[in-house]
């Protein structure tokens, strides 16, 4: 209860509550607008709230859907418990059935240096040459791979010890070292190159001093006393026919499909790539299920308030609703570069619900896949093909580029090439092969490897759905994304919304000060008219006494 100081003062007054009366006549003028920029600022506060709430869903949706990337349809099968098989390129693998025994397998050459008493015994300074290539079988010669250049370990004062030099010698290149404690005081230095029988080492020794300690390490003209393992190939037999690999890691023997051997094997078994449009289904099924948990949260962040429900915190939000706009954009739209035409979801089966979400059953899904699988790539993997069987693409993972065709064409007399109308320049692989590709431009990171010659062909670049998804939500959540700048300008409204809160009690201040001037006059005067009204009134008084 507000106590008048004015009217308790001045007890000739008019007896109102001048305070109570002016805090009345303000809060009635100026209540309105304080509710209204009040329920304002209330109104964003939830706004920046809903939003992290968007954020964060949106954070954990491209969580969940990173991981289908790579997802494939094939299940690879291996009759052997010791030697599998796995899809390793989804955009080259088909289904097959091959018959395999493996006779060898791919070993590195190991060189034992002995009779060490301590990892930090000392040897001496110098360098040790490491060349690369082949060792006759009974070790005593040594054919050096040219196209390998040789690597180098420099062993000074402050390497010299057993220890230093298998550490220096496993910082390079090609080939790895490590001391070994054979007994008490007994320790060795043991040398290993990479698997294959073309990656065998020559350790030539250049000591600083003559009678160097270091040149034991030299297997120049002593390479057998110092070998325990030749390095050799990989053999196997794959449907009758002898092949060799120089790592137990063969991707390049079924297309798409990587087989690991960890042991040689008395008699074939058999290794497979099938359509597993059972796990292709389960997969598919999660991704719409992460799909739709992150829509649902959304549909009740922007959902449209009626008479009997309350709309959803993000209602109208413009940002908000473009965001949702966009991901059932995403999701009904074209998947383009994975062919001539394009493909959509629903190719799968899939259907778009009122609300936005997704849904999908196991006959539709069955149909579609034994119809054509291809959408099912689409969704779960990017690809960089092209309509020639006699072109091999690639997409570097780290490019960037529009999905759609573009045009190969290949000029035999200059042995000039171009794709999508951009000059490619030419180089050479490992294997010797001619690669082709941009050294800038739009399609930087695009590589063209011709098993023969291709006068002209279309190469398709596609980006799948869960790539295209994941781009968009990265760079929706980003730190200078849609959503952060949205949450800025909210900001930025309540801070204007907070200056127009202290005009507002300024105003009130000025209000109040006028209110209270203008009753401050009225009992002056009410008082005045009082005290005359006293004085008149005390003279009759008097007037009739002496009467």
């Amino acid at each position: 209860m507000s106590v008048d100081y004015l009217s308790a003062l001045n007890t000739n007054g008019s007896g109102l509550n001048i305070t109570q009366i002016v805090d009345s006549l303000v809060q009635a003028e100026t209540a309105p607008q304080k509710n209204l920029i009040q329920a304002k600022i209330d109104t964003r506060n939830t706004a920046i709230s809903a939003l992290a709430t968007l954020s964060s869903e949106l954070s954990s949706l491209k969580t969940n859907i990173e991981g289908f990337s790579g997802t494939s349809k094939y299940s690879a099968t291996s009759g052997s418990t010791v030697n599998t098989i796995t899809v390793s390129d989804t955009s080259k693998a088909s289904e097959f059935t091959s018959d395999v025994q493996v006779t060898a397998l791919a070993t590195s050459q190991t060189l034992e240096f002995s009779g060490y008493t301590s990892p930090t015994q000392e040897l001496a300074t110098g360098s040790i040459s490491v060349d690369f290539g082949t060792w006759s079988a009974n070790g005593a010669s040594f054919t050096r791979d040219t196209s390998v250049s040789a690597v180098t370990a420099a062993i000074s004062d402050s390497n010299k010890t057993l220890a230093g030099i298998a550490s220096s010698l496993n910082a390079l290149t090609g080939i790895s070292a490590s001391v070994v404690k054979k007994a008490n005081n007994s320790y060795s230095l043991l040398v290993r190159s990479e698997p294959g029988a073309d990656n065998a080492v020559r350790l030539t020794v250049t000591p600083s001093a003559s009678g160097s300690a270091i040149t034991a390490l030299d297997t120049t003209s002593d390479n057998a006393s110092h070998q325990t393992v030749a390095a050799a190939n990989a053999a196997l037999t794959v449907d009758g026919i002898s092949i060799t690999r120089e790592a137990n890691n063969i991707s390049d023997l079924f297309e798409g499909y990587t087989l690991d051997l960890t042991a040689t094997t008395s008699s074939s078994f058999r290794i497979s790539g099938q359509l597993d449009t059972t796990s292709a289904f389960t997969q598919m099924q999660s991704f719409i299920s992460s799909i739709n948990t992150s829509r649902n949260t959304l549909n009740e962040l922007t959902k449209t308030g009626s008479a009997t429900a309350e709309g959803g915190p993000l209602n109208n939000d413009p940002t908000a609703e473009a965001i949702v706009k966009k991901l059932r954009t995403l999701t009904s739209g074209a998947l383009v570069g994975f062919g001539s035409t394009s493909l959509y979801l629903s190719n799968l089966g899939v259907r778009t619900n009122l609300d936005g979400t997704l849904s999908l059953t196991k006959t539709a899904f069955d149909t579609a896949m034994a119809s054509d699988s291809a959408t099912f790539d689409a969704v779960f993997n990017s690809m960089a093909t092209s309509d020639s069987d006699y072109l091999d693409v690639s997409q570097s993972s780290t490019a960037d580029i529009t999905p759609g065709t573009y045009a190969w064409t290949f000029n035999s007399s200059s042995n000039a090439a171009t794709l999508g109308g951009s000059t490619l320049t030419s180089s050479t692989d490992a294997d010797g092969n001619t690669v082709y590709g941009p050294t800038t431009g739009t399609l930087l990171g695009v590589s063209v490897t011709p098993s023969q010659t291709v006068a002209s062909a279309n190469v398709f670049i596609g980006k799948s759905l869960v790539d295209t998804l994941t781009d968009f939500v990265g760079e929706t959540i980003q730190s200078a994304g849609d959503l952060a700048a949205r949450q800025t300008q909210i900001n930025s409204e309540i801070a204007d919304l907070d200056i127009d809160t202290a005009k507002l009690d300024d105003r009130m201040e000025s209000i109040r000060k006028r209110y209270t001037t203008q009753f401050s006059a009225m009992e002056a005067l009410v008082t005045s008219m009082n005290n005359t009204g006293d004085f008149l009134t005390n003279m009759m008084d008097a007037f009739n006494k002496d009467s």
